[in-house]
C-alpha cells in the first residue's frame, strides 16, 4: 500500500499534473485523421443490464516480437505504452437499440446496456454488440464485441485468478516475475499443470462453453490481448476479464490496492447473477485465500467451493491454514494442491459434475 504522508501527496498531484499536461500535449498534436483502434473485452448479462467495455488507441503496426532479447523487449513495451485517445464517441448496436457514450481520459468506454427483463437463455452461450466510431477513422468500420450470457439452467459458474492459477508467473518472485512478463511471448509461457484440463471439464470450450466462467487479475489492461492469445494456445475458455488500469492520476497512483480490486470485481459479479453459484479458484502466493475467505463470509450461499494451487507450500499452516479452515467450517469445499491434477476429483463434490448438474436443472425446472 502507498504511504499517505503530506509529501507523498504533494508528489502524487505533482506527477498527476505533469501527466496531465502530457496527455493534453499529445492531444493537440494528433491528427484529426489519425487512425484509431477499438479494442473490445469481453462482456456479460443477466436479466436486466448488458455490459460492456473496451477502449480506444491509437491504431500501431504491431511490432514483431522476433528472437533476440532486445527485440522482445521493445514488442512488450510497446504493449504497455498505448496511445489511449479520450472524449472519442462510440456507438454501440445490439439488443435492438443504438447507444453512445464516450471515452474517460483513459481512453476506456463503458456501456450499460438496459435490457428490460430479457431472460438469460437455458445453456450458456456468447451474444454480440457492434461498435463503431461515427466521427473518427478506425482500422476497421465495424467490431463485434462479444457478450457472455450464462445459462439459467444450472445457474453455477467459475471465478477464477490468472497469474499463478491459469499460467505460471513466478509472482512471487519479483525479478523472475518481471523478467516473464518483459521477454515472453504468449507461446512462451507455461499453463500452471492440470489448469488446462480443469477448466476444459468445467467449461467445455470458448464457442460452447457449458457454464461462464470470470476472470479477476491484478494484471494490467494492457495484457489483455498477450493474457487472451495464451488462452487460446493453452485451451483454457475464454470469459470476461476484470483487469486494472495502470495509469498516474489524482486519484490513482500506478495502481490501487491488489486486494482491494480483486474483492470489489468478485462481489460485483455475485452482486449481479444473486442466483448464481460460483467455485473460486486461485492461489496462495497473494492474497487469493484471504480475499476468497472474505467472499465466503458474505456470500456464504453463492460460493460453491475453493480451490487453491499452493505455490508457497503453506496451504494448512499460517494464515492461509486459518482462512481455509474457516472456509470449511462454513461449508464450502476446499481444495488445495500444487497443480490442479488432484482437483478434478473433487469437481464432483462441489456440485460441477454431470450427475450433480443433471439433478440441479431438474430441481430448477420443477421449483
Amino acid at each position: 500500500m502507498l504511504p499517505d504522508t503530506p509529501f507523498f501527496r504533494l508528489f502524487h498531484r505533482a506527477v498527476a499534473e505533469a501527466e496531465e499536461r502530457i496527455d493534453a500535449v499529445r492531444a493537440r498534436r494528433r491528427s484529426p485523421t489519425q487512425k484509431l483502434r477499438i479494442l473490445t473485452y469481453a462482456g456479460y448479462r443477466n436479466e436486466t443490464e448488458a455490459r460492456l467495455s473496451g477502449r480506444i488507441v491509437e491504431y500501431r503496426q504491431p511490432l514483431d516480437p522476433g528472437t533476440g532479447t532486445f527485440s522482445r523487449l521493445r514488442a512488450m513495451l510497446a504493449i504497455y505504452e498505448s496511445d489511449e485517445v479520450p472524449g472519442v464517441r462510440i456507438a454501440a448496436e445490439g439488443y435492438g437499440g443504438h447507444f453512445e457514450t464516450r471515452t474517460d481520459g483513459e481512453g476506456y468506454f463503458t456501456f450499460r446496456i438496459p435490457l428490460s427483463g430479457r431472460a438469460l437463455p437455458a445453456r450458456t452461450g456468447w451474444e454480440e454488440v457492434t461498435l463503431s466510431l461515427p466521427d473518427r477513422e478506425s482500422d476497421q468500420r465495424r467490431v463485434t464485441a462479444p457478450v457472455l450470457a450464462p445459462g439459467r439452467e444450472m445457474r453455477l459458474g467459475i471465478i477464477s485468478d490468472i497469474d499463478d492459477t491459469v499460467v505460471e508467473t513466478g509472482a512471487t518472485n519479483f525479478l523472475k516475475n518481471w523478467r516473464r512478463v518483459l521477454l515472453h511471448r504468449p507461446a512462451d509461457r507455461l499453463a500452471v499443470p492440470g489448469a488446462s484440463k480443469l477448466y476444459r471439464m468445467l467449461v467445455v470450450d470458448h464457442d460452447a462453453p457449458r457454464r461462464p466462467v470470470f476472470y479477476v487479475s491484478s494484471s494490467p489492461w494492457n495484457l489483455h490481448g498477450f493474457i487472451t492469445e495464451f488462452m487460446e494456445l493453452n485451451d483454457i475458455p475464454h470469459g470476461p476479464m476484470f483487469l486494472r488500469d495502470y495509469g498516474i492520476g489524482r486519484d490513482m497512483f500506478i495502481a490501487g490496492a491488489h486486494d482491494d480490486h480483486k474483492l470489489q470485481a468478485i462481489e460485483r459479479i455475485l452482486a449481479f447473477y444473486p442466483d448464481f453459484r460460483f467455485l473460486l479458484i486461485g492461489d496462495n502466493g497473494q492474497q487469493d485465500v484471504a480475499i476468497y475467505a472474505a467472499v465466503v463470509r458474505d456470500f456464504p450461499r453463492n460460493v460453491a467451493g475453493v480451490f487453491i494451487r499452493d505455490v508457497a507450500g503453506t496451504c494448512r499452516t499460517g494464515a492461509t491454514g486459518d482462512h481455509l479452515a474457516g472456509i470449511e467450517a462454513a461449508g464450502v469445499p476446499v481444495y488445495c494442491g500444487a497443480g490442479f491434477n488432484d482437483a478434478l476429483e473433487l469437481v464432483d463434490e462441489v456440485g460441477f459434475g454431470p450427475d450433480q448438474e443433471a439433478a440441479r436443472a431438474a430441481s430448477l425446472q420443477s421449483g
